[in-house]
């Protein structure tokens, strides 16, 4: 939870400014006692998971798939109650099967460590999962993959909820590598271009530069010089998304930074992220953010360093 705890705190501290904490984080187990983990670290618990009355967000962390069976009775109930309230929810690595036996993934995207994806499809069919991506979000639900994977969650969160500057800040601080060095619309797709088929990139970087475009598969397809059938078969192959998928979810991010970084009404955003119908848009941007763009314009821009130093003077 370092990265947490360490946002608007390490970066300021290193570069000599107040330190203004941006999340309250606690750490609970199933039943409030200290967790001993597999290689007999121990981690002091600050509570139980029934004792979480509200939270923005809540991470799960990696789960004992053998003890399952226990989930339905001491875990499940929290996190359904919990997503009720509008509790935003991660999952880290096998942490993905517990929001999925809680029925929480039903009919959504997401994604887990690799090596558990024949497992995971066995047992929640009912789940879109994406193996080929590191991080996944379907409204209000995060997941991530393996150990690397955590690091970009927590950073990809950090942005979520503070922008881009705090992220970036707390990014240099903790010398986490990998992190981009400029703000870019795209950085989450970066994870779907590392398959391996070049025609299927070329689309997407096509995509990637006329998303405002009226795209569809028919033009994407003569541009790879492939049949329309079978450009839509590797191209869900390669990303796991279908092609109005991504180009939808392209849309979305482009539209996220506009809000976040300039004070243009939601109609003109709309209209930039290449939506004709203003009602679509929000339609599906709430679909794809959790919130509709208003509520998330106000979500990032109230916390923002600049801002919160401008109003200090």
């Amino acid at each position: 939870m370092d990265v947490f705890t360490q946002a608007g705190q390490l970066w300021e501290m290193l570069c000599a400014a107040n330190p203004s904490p941006r999340f309250n984080v606690r750490i609970v187990s199933i039943d409030g006692g200290d967790v001993t983990c597999m290689n007999g670290m121990q981690i002091k618990s600050q509570g139980a998971l029934a004792d979480v009355s509200s939270a923005d967000l809540l991470i799960v962390t990696s789960a004992n798939i053998a003890e399952r069976q226990s989930w339905g009775k001491i875990v499940v109930p929290h996190l359904t109650r919990l997503h009720r309230q509008g509790t935003r929810l991660a999952s880290i690595c096998t942490g993905a099967f517990v929001l999925a036996e809680a029925g929480l993934l039903s009919g959504r995207v997401a994604t887990t460590h690799w090596g558990f994806v024949p497992m995971f499809r066995e047992l929640y069919p009912e789940v879109d999962v994406r193996p080929e991506r590191m991080l996944t979000q379907d409204g209000s639900i995060f997941c991530s993959g393996g150990i690397n994977a955590y690091a970009e969650l927590c950073l990809y969160l950090v942005e979520y909820w503070c922008g881009y500057r705090t992220a970036e800040q707390l990014a240099k601080a903790l010398v986490l590598d990998g992190w981009r060095e400029q703000q870019m619309d795209y950085s989450l797709f970066e994870f779907q271009k590392r398959h391996g088929d070049a025609a299927i990139l070329k689309a997407q970087n096509h995509m990637e530069a006329h998303f405002r475009d009226a795209l569809n598969a028919t033009a994407l397809a003569e541009i790879c010089a492939m049949s329309e059938r079978n450009f839509k078969r590797r191209f869900k192959k390669a990303t796991g998304d279908t092609p109005n998928e991504y180009l939808q979810r392209l849309r979305v991010e482009h539209a996220k930074h506009r809000l976040e970084q300039t004070a243009l009404g939601i109609e003109t955003v709309a209209e930039e992220a290449g939506y004709r119908d203003v009602a679509y848009f929000r339609q599906v941007f709430k679909q794809l953010a959790g919130m509709t763009p208003q509520a998330y314009r106000m979500k990032t821009r109230i916390a923002l360093p600049a801002e919160t130093d401008k109003a200090a003077a």
